[in-house]
């Protein structure tokens, strides 16, 4: 059973007015994992009497007998439903709940739908006035079938006739009903038998539709040449649909060699009769400058006239443009209006951008909720990101089941970072878990730095250091700069491989020059010490200043030791003095030690011995 203490609060929430919702809600969750398709249809009465009660209130007239799907297209009244996600919700759990009785249902499924009508739900509550009651239209649901097969029936019976007499439009009709099941059974072989008999005789459209079934291999033998060669003879015909596939072909070159340039030539050719999918791919074109000379500005001109038409991808795409900055203005309100109309299509993508928008307040308002409910649409959807950024934010929130929920299901999409974050998440619970490795190393052979640093550590805390030094290498030659660092200490303390301070010196070097304070002072160690250099105390101060800046302790005694002696540095009491301090400050024992004799002796500092006794009590206790 679906979980029923998500559900409560909803359930408790609803008005005893309005019974026929709660039960339609209760059957939907009793249902959610034994009888997938009837909790859908149960999902689908909780649906159909929100969005009727609504339409029925504010658009003032009774819609009882009018189909779901019709009013879920009224203009007016989609613009009354604020925030407009909600419209979305309404749409895909519309879309989801009418799925063909020969479609496979899941659970998965079910239970998605039940969350879409749980936060179509609470949002429902949320307008309801105290004391209303249902509109009528929600409360008598029974109607006609939305479609009746009737007039396709009797329109086949017509083609039928026509076409076996040789009318090539009838046939070409006749072919339609057969691929889309109007009338008759769906029967793609018996469409692509009445297309030929068309297009053989010069109908543009057959040949076009016949293309589409080659190219995907419906009722026919798969033929990306053929269905070149289909669109071809359509294309030159006119036939804007075909010059678009046409292009299509050459852009990706599936039967025909890839060409950019005719690509651009065959949507152009489509984008002149204002198809909306060529216009945006010659934008792309534009955008990319393949196949023509790169134009930004072009490109959006592109996007814009497809995007105003109503093209979710030319909608993205002109977001994109907007956030970017690219032959327009940076404007982040313009790419979130663009990104909101392609995600309101279900396009996931746009819900994605959306969703970053709402989460750094780019454009629109910030609202982390509402940035939740967009990466939630389009990780549903198994968009691979925005699984992996909801991961990421459910970490934030320390909601550690969710996160493992939704960086689990990026992971399995082979996104490496969530494969290691997944890994860091899994440590921080239980570091035995035995999934730490797994994911780790699934991120790991995909070339993640942070991933084969991690393995490296585990193996040296385990004194694996062959098996350590190979994860460190593969992690340094990616400039992963702790692994650097410990790799120079295995170089310099022999471990893993035969002891070399050319490589250490190399190592810490790397790591030094990215500003690792611990790299830092290890490479100064090397020029103070002579270890496989001559001694350079110049060279060594000057490293071991930048470490010590940074608070390292053992970089600033050694600081406070260089000039006290004067090597590498200038002779001075008083700087030998202020590096004891912080590095006594720090806890360093012997700086402590030190700065007590200092005080002692009066050098650096003014004599002091009641100074001089406290730190020298200090570094003993």
């Amino acid at each position: 059973m679906y979980k029923f203490e998500e559900l409560s609060s909803t359930l408790s929430a609803i008005p005893s007015t309005h019974q026929p919702l709660i039960l339609a809600l209760q059957q939907a969750a009793t249902n959610v994992n034994d009888y997938p398709p009837r909790s859908l249809q149960h999902s689908n009465e909780a649906l159909s009497i929100i969005v009727k009660d609504v339409y029925e209130k504010k658009m003032r007239q009774p819609v009882a007998h009018i189909a779901l799907r019709t009013l879920l297209k009224n203009k007016t009244f989609i613009s009354k439903i604020q925030p407009s996600r909600i419209y979305l919700l309404m749409n895909l759990a519309h879309q989801m709940t009418t799925t063909q009785a020969n479609s496979k249902i899941d659970a998965k499924a079910a239970q998605i739908v039940l969350d879409y009508i749980i936060d179509i739900c609470g949002w429902y509550l949320s307008e309801l006035k105290e004391g209303e009651g249902l509109a009528f239209s929600a409360v008598h649901l029974k109607q006609n079938s939305e479609d009746s097969n009737e007039n396709f029936e009797a329109m086949t019976r017509w083609f039928l006739v026509a076409a076996t007499a040789g009318d090539a439009s009838a046939q070409y009709n006749l072919g339609v009903l057969y691929n889309h099941g109007k009338g008759v059974t769906q029967n793609y072989e018996e469409a692509v038998k009445w297309y030929s008999l068309a297009a053989a005789q010069n109908e543009a459209d057959a040949q076009y539709a016949l293309g589409v079934l080659y190219e995907l291999g419906l009722g026919t033998q798969q033929n990306y040449q053929r269905a070149a060669e289909l669109y071809e003879l359509a294309a030159q015909n006119g036939n804007a649909d075909a010059q678009y596939n046409l292009g299509s072909l050459y852009n990706h070159g599936k039967g025909v060699e890839q060409n950019y340039i005719e690509a651009a030539r065959w949507y152009q050719l489509a984008a002149n009769q204002d198809n909306t999918s060529a216009l945006n791919n010659l934008g792309f074109l534009y955008h990319n400058g393949t196949g023509v000379e790169q134009n930004f500005q072009q490109a959006v001109n592109l996007f814009s006239k497809a995007a105003l038409a109503g093209d979710a991808s030319a909608q993205y795409n002109l977001g994109y443009m907007y956030s970017k900055g690219r032959g327009v203005a940076t404007n982040f309100k313009e790419a979130a209006k663009w990104f909101l109309s392609a995600a309101l299509q279900s396009h996931t993508n746009a819900q994605f951008q959306l969703a970053l928008l709402y989460r750094t307040g780019n454009g629109v308002e910030k609202n982390i909720d509402e940035a939740l409910n967009w990466l939630l649409l389009a990780a549903n959807a198994n968009h691979t990101n925005a699984q992996y950024t909801l991961g990421l934010m459910y970490k934030l929130q320390n909601n550690d089941k969710q996160a493992i929920d939704w960086l689990s299901k990026a992971a399995a999409n082979e996104h490496v970072s969530a494969c290691y974050d997944l890994a860091m998440l899994y440590q921080k619970i239980d570091s035995e878990n035995p999934l730490i490795m797994k994911w780790l190393k699934r991120a790991a052979v995909r070339g993640n730095a942070d991933a084969q640093f991690e393995i490296g550590i585990r193996n040296l805390h385990n004194q694996s250091y062959t098996e350590a030094l190979n994860w460190l290498q593969a992690a340094a030659e990616q400039h992963h700069i702790q692994a650097e660092y410990e790799l120079g200490l295995l170089y310099e303390q022999g471990l893993g491989v035969e002891k070399n301070y050319d490589e250490a010196r190399h190592c810490y070097r790397l790591a030094a020059e990215q500003g690792h304070m611990l790299a830092q002072y290890k490479l100064g160690n090397i020029f103070d010490k002579g270890l496989g250099v001559d001694i350079d105390y110049t060279e060594a101060a000057k490293w071991i200043v930048l470490s010590a800046s940074k608070g390292y302790p053992k970089a600033q005694y050694q600081l406070a030791q260089m000039y006290m002696k004067g090597e590498g540095v200038t002779h001075d009491y008083a700087e030998a003095a202020k590096w004891y301090r912080r590095a006594a400050l720090n806890g360093h024992i012997k700086a402590q030690f030190q700065l007590g004799m200092l005080y002692k002796k009066g050098l650096g500092v003014a004599q002091d011995y009641t100074e001089a006794t406290y730190w020298l009590k200090k570094s003993i206790q």
